[in-house]
């Protein structure tokens, strides 16, 4: 069959399920395709053109078919100049190969409909191309695009780009535009229920993309963004207070986070965000790949981010690449519990894994009751790292339950001996991004205020032959640490450090020859730290303890280790 046939199989199947009374074959102008239940806008006028503004033609087609119980809005071949679109009840906007809805340059266009602006809670009531609220069986569906024109509300400036050094400890290092209008998100989806957006490629975002917020069973499906990569605030996908989420086979390239799952809703009280499934994405972006947790003023449940691609682009400065590949984290009084993340490969984002819990001041009722746990990371491949992954607490409010299994890196981070040596600030406050703590003691991962931690099968190489212990883990309680193996220090450095550790298990490692000091252990609250089941026969030195650990505290094999400094 070929493809106009398999379209008016479609639309004629989708329209034998609607009543009777809808439009006729005859009555859609410039569209070959048959079926009750089918309206094309420019029956009532449309032109696409690309000049004529086609939003009350538009709009009056979707109206006149929710009106009638519902049916497909089909937009053929064209370019349809408009304002703000809302998709009504039981309504499937379909936009064809060749179809566009491109937004209007002019900002009175733009309008929030009076029911969803009276529970808004906003500062200033948004701005939106397509929008749905309180609808019910809705679609946007289709080959065609969604065009939010971002050249008409933003003005490039002079880039101001910042030092080499500031790679690590900034978000962006450029910066060239400025945004006089934000039209965001560009599709928003608020409120409703049995969701669809599949197919279409949506472009050229003036803010955040596509939102789901506040909705209950939704799909999204082999969606393509496109966005420059030199703006900023100009997410993908971000599922918010939503339950029953599915995501697949969509393709990002964004300048901001590419899927973020958040929880923040401003028409009406905060939801949980719980049952997200993300699966057979390809992700790249300018900030973060995958990301939970901004905007966490609720709680985040169940969440699974599977057979995925985060890259950067090819050609970019490490200052353009993905900040974090994937970024799990709770900054704003909520709780994340229940997430799985597995076969994931990441190229050239300068974080691996990044996960924190902290305050943050977002809102003046964002307590710090914020809880971090059951995260569950395996079968991960990152390859071009600039900088070290980290799991981060804050002192009395650890990350509890972390597994990561079968995690293998590959790092370009040319690290110096004296950061092993630094200390790692706790920015307890402020907005968390991978890159803002500095430049960490280890070029593995550091970790620190943690709770219940296994790392198994961890593989951590180094092109540069870094001088830093592959790992550092601080006031951690019951790690489990085993199969761990990659590049050891280039100096003869500890492979692994340990400071004001509890319950400890440390086994089932082989040490290759050139490593130093397999494991240095040091601080006055260390305590049950135990070697067992490891061959460290030709590692220059197996477990250094200072002189400041209790006494009895650390075993290998069963045997007290005496003090060694």
């Amino acid at each position: 069959m070929d493809r106009r046939g398999a379209m008016k199989g479609f639309l004629v199947g989708a329209a034998t399920l609607l009543p009777s009374g809808f439009a006729k074959a005859s009555e859609l102008k410039g569209a070959d395709i048959e079926g009750a239940g089918i309206r094309n806008p420019r029956s009532f006028g449309a032109r696409g053109d690309g000049k004529t503004k086609d939003t009350k033609a538009i709009q009056h087609a979707i109206d006149e078919t929710s009106k009638m119980g519902g049916g497909i809005v089909y937009v053929s071949p064209g370019v349809y100049l408009t304002g703000t679109i809302v998709i009504k009840s039981h309504v499937t906007l379909y936009l064809e190969a060749g179809a566009s809805i491109l937004g209007s340059p002019d900002l009175e266009d733009y309008y929030l409909p009076a029911d969803a602006a009276v529970l808004f809670s906003g500062p200033t009531p948004p701005r939106h191309l397509i929008f749905s609220y309180q609808a019910v069986n809705i679609g946007l569906v289709g080959p065609g695009l969604v065009d939010g024109n971002s050249s008409k509300f933003i003005d490039h400036t002079a880039a101001n780009v910042k030092p080499e050094d500031q790679w690590r400890t900034t978000s962006s290092v450029v910066d060239g535009w400025q945004r006089r209008y934000r039209i965001s998100p560009m599709v928003e989806l608020a409120e409703s229920v049995n969701v669809r957006v599949e197919g279409v490629t949506l472009q050229n975002a003036v803010g955040w993309t596509l939102r789901t917020i506040g909705c209950n069973t939704v799909v999204i499906r082999g969606v393509k963004v496109r966005n420059p990569d030199d703006v900023p605030n100009t997410d993908g996908i971000d599922p918010s207070s939503s339950e029953n989420v599915m995501i697949s086979d969509c393709d990002v390239d964004t300048g901001d986070d590419a899927l973020c799952i958040k929880t923040d809703n401003p028409y009406g009280p905060n939801k949980i965000t719980r049952n997200v499934t993300v699966t057979n994405c390809i992700l790249s972006s300018a900030c973060n790949g995958f990301k939970i947790g901004s905007e966490g003023f609720y709680g985040l449940e169940n969440i699974v981010f599977s057979n995925s691609v985060i890259y950067s682009k090819e050609g970019k400065r490490p200052d353009q690449r993905v900040i974090s590949g994937i970024d799990v984290m709770m900054p704003d009084g909520g709780w994340i519990e229940g997430v799985t993340i597995s076969n994931i490969s990441i190229r050239n984002a300068r974080v691996p894994i990044f996960i924190r819990l902290q305050n943050r001041v977002g809102r003046p009722e964002a307590k710090m009751v914020s809880t971090l746990k059951s995260v569950l990371i395996s079968d991960v491949q990152a390859f071009g790292a600039i900088v070290t992954s980290s799991i981060l607490g804050i002192p009395g409010y650890p990350i509890e339950d972390v597994t990561l299994r079968n995690i293998h890196i590959q790092t370009e981070e040319k690290g110096e001996a004296a950061w092993a040596q630094n200390v790692v600030p706790e920015r307890e406050n402020g907005y968390p991004e991978g890159v803002q703590h500095g430049r960490f003691q280890s070029f593995g991962f550091y970790c620190r205020h943690v709770k219940g931690l296994q790392m198994s099968d961890i593989d951590v190489r180094s092109k540069t032959k870094d001088p830093r212990p592959m790992f550092y883990f601080e006031d951690v309680r019951d790690l489990d640490l085993r199969g761990v193996s990659g590049t050891a220090p280039s100096t003869g450095a500890e492979l692994i450090r340990l400071k004001n550790v509890q319950d400890v298990a440390i086994h089932s490692n082989y040490a290759k020859p050139e490593v130093g000091v397999f494991a240095h252990v040091e601080g006055d609250k260390n305590q049950d730290i135990s070697f067992f089941a490891n061959d460290l026969h030709r590692a220059k030195q197996a477990v250094v303890v200072a002189r400041d650990t209790p006494e009895g505290a650390v075993r290998v094999d069963g045997q007290a280790v005496s003090k060694s400094l």
